[in-house]
């Protein structure tokens, strides 16, 4: 699933390559890939006047009081098609530019999904979430009071959307591993010294995977539909063996893969 670094470099191109754009029309490929919110009557979607993220989500206003929320969960895509003629091949909608260029959403799993509903509107999910990583308020102070009572790992804490909003399984075994915080340590247990460790890895990681445009390893593409380059820079997630010469460990965490260094982790 694209993580916060991947759909931050998503909205980077966006904002390249559609701002300023008028939707002409919106086609659904795929029937429940778009979901109209309540009292919504399209005559019109406007143009496109600024592109947001919240957590894992892009967030399109256009000039006719909309918003286009749009969720990739497992595999999907956003590729801007300059040639109105060309697809591609899990293309679930279609979103239609009137000088006849496209954004298509490419989505294998089809689990995501596109939410136009009034922009004065939100959705529960968005209210739902934690605070952004790369904000002030993510802080050593507010991670404390989020966990002083979870008795669950760490780990799984940190993946939890309503404490902080765009973290997945990739980059927080990055963050742990580079705050070297064992990831099995339950989180009402962690020093104060290890959570600010914690707090500004997780800026540190994302803003550098960020500069290199998110981490590819197997679905997620650009708007440009290149690969990210951040998994060159992995130090821990899918890696056999340590920078300190240890064996990673792979364990199981909530269903999800978990790799880290015994030694460097204790």
């Amino acid at each position: 699933m694209p993580e916060l670094p991947e759909v931050q470099t998503i909205i980077n191109g966006l904002n390249k390559k559609v701002i300023s754009k008028t939707i002409s029309s919106i086609i659904e490929k795929r029937r429940g890939t778009i979901i109209f919110g309540e009292n919504i009557k399209i005559c019109e979607f406007g143009k496109i006047e600024n592109i947001k993220r919240r957590g894992k989500y892009i967030i399109i206003k256009t000039s006719k009081d909309l918003k286009l929320i749009i969720h990739l969960r497992m595999t999907g895509k956003l590729i801007f098609e300059k040639d109105l003629n060309n697809s591609s091949s899990h293309s679930r909608a279609e979103i239609i530019f009137s000088d006849k260029t496209k954004l298509i959403f490419d989505d294998v799993r089809t689990f995501g999904k596109i939410q136009i509903i009034n922009v004065n509107k939100t959705i529960n999910s968005l209210q739902k979430l934690g605070v952004e990583p790369l904000s002030n308020k993510f802080d050593a102070e507010y991670l404390k009071n989020e966990i002083k009572n979870r008795k669950a790992p760490i780990k799984n804490v940190l993946l939890d959307q309503k404490v902080i909003a765009g973290l997945g399984n990739i980059y927080v075994a990055e963050i742990l591993f580079r705050a070297k915080v064992h990831p099995a340590t339950l989180a009402n247990k962690i020093k104060t010294t290890d959570l600010k460790r914690i707090v500004s890895e997780t800026k540190s990681v994302l803003q550098e995977a960020i500069k290199h445009n998110g981490t590819t390893i197997s679905d997620y593409r650009s708007v440009e539909d290149k690969n990210g380059e951040f998994q060159n820079f992995l130090r821990v997630y899918g890696k056999e063996t340590c920078e300190c010469g240890a064996m990673i460990q792979k364990i199981k965490q909530a269903g999800r893969s978990t790799y880290f260094c015994e030694e460097c982790q204790k």
